[in-house]
């Protein structure tokens, strides 16, 4: 009785462990941004929740900030849908503005990826601008066409 006990433990314990495993996918990569902008996507994690996606400074980069909503926010494009920003850590939300040492790193979260999706682009410049645009004057951190395992 006390073996078969341990076996259904044993069981309950492996299924949780596999839900959870499904339920969050993290991937490292290097995907550098368009225009020379001197930022990378090293890692992205998905869960139910949401999506993050964590960008590294390659270089120094001074007066950084994102607009935490409407029409100029960050936004994921992924199957012709666009997925709405949350939040982020070590962000600044505009008008206030900060500055990043190279190799600092930015986690901008989003509404969750479609199940399936294996592609996505990132514009931070916001519905305004179409991700393959940047502004020479005011570079945007935008990622075209990532590709996830």
């Amino acid at each position: 009785m006390a073996n078969e006990a341990s076996r259904i433990v044993l069981a309950c314990a492996m299924i949780a462990v596999l839900q959870f495993t499904l339920s969050a996918v993290a991937e490292t990569l290097m995907h550098r941004a368009e225009n020379q902008v001197p930022v990378a996507i090293v890692r992205v994690e998905r869960t139910a929740d949401h999506t993050e996606i964590h960008l590294q400074t390659q270089a120094a980069l001074e007066k950084v900030c994102f607009a935490p909503t409407g029409p100029n926010s960050p936004y994921l494009l992924a199957n012709g849908q666009n997925y709405r920003y949350l939040g982020g850590d070590n962000v600044t939300a505009c008008p206030q503005r900060r500055d990043y040492a190279a190799g600092d790193v930015v986690v901008l979260r989003f509404a969750p990826l479609e199940t399936g999706s294996s592609t996505f682009s990132l514009a931070s410049g916001g519905a305004k601008q179409s991700p393959d645009a940047v502004s020479p004057a005011a570079p945007s951190w935008n990622f075209i066409r990532v590709i996830l395992n």
